[in-house]
């Protein structure tokens, strides 16, 4: 067997080993509180490199400045506020994505409204920050 094809038969008999795959409907999913009460994250799916939430803020409510060990994207679906990535703030509002590299310094300020978001972690580890929220009642 040439040495290639060894490789790849010794790579594909490998297990891999992390949660399960599923289907989870939305009633389904976690849902934990912050600290401050003011906003809530539904554990949508997460794997070993990967996590999916919803996020919901209310309104005024702020994100202190940050840094993630992984990257980070947000999809707002609902309201509108500001995010400062490295410094540079930046209005995003329902339809907009941001995309935060490992390691950028970040913070957010929610508008008046709630604001609803898709959030996404990849990399190792991936929102491990959720750990210290409270599950919901």
């Amino acid at each position: 067997m040439p040495f290639f094809a060894l490789i790849v038969s010794l790579l594909l008999s490998i297990e891999v080993v992390g949660p399960e795959s599923e289907v989870r409907p939305l009633a389904a999913a976690p849902t934990l509180v912050s600290p401050s009460g003011k906003a809530t994250i539904q554990h949508l799916a997460r794997g070993q490199m990967a996590y999916v939430g919803r996020l919901e803020m209310a309104g005024g409510a702020a994100v202190p400045e940050h840094a993630d060990a992984t990257e980070e994207y947000i999809h707002v679906l609902e309201g509108e506020g500001v995010i400062t990535i490295d410094g540079k703030a930046s209005p995003v509002k329902a339809g907009d994505t941001v995309f935060m590299k490992a390691g950028a310094r970040v913070s957010y300020q929610n508008g008046p409204a709630k604001m609803v978001a898709i959030q996404v972690f990849a990399g190792p580890t991936p929102a491990d920050k959720y750990q210290q929220w409270k599950p919901a009642n």
